[in-house]
């Protein structure tokens, strides 16, 4: 069983998150709607934040959540 990060890690993940939508991602949407896609510093951003892989173990690049903070992100999201 992964058992995620650590209590305190996980809340600095999840607040990094919400000012990184709230900062980054929010203010890019229309950009976003108007091109149809996402740009690719915004990809990558996201990828070094270990998006692409909630679940994955940060070994292989992931953020290494369990599934109880997996879904406390996807809701962030």
């Amino acid at each position: 069983m992964n058992p995620g990060m650590d209590q305190e890690t996980f809340t600095q993940f999840a607040d990094q998150l919400r000012r990184y939508v709230r900062e980054r991602l929010i203010p890019a949407e229309n950009d976003v709607i108007e091109q149809d896609q996402v740009p690719p510093e915004i990809v990558d951003e996201m990828r070094e934040m270990g998006l692409f892989g909630l679940s994955v173990p940060e070994e292989y690049g992931g953020a290494g959540l369990n599934m109880a903070q997996y879904a406390q992100v996807v809701n962030i999201m």
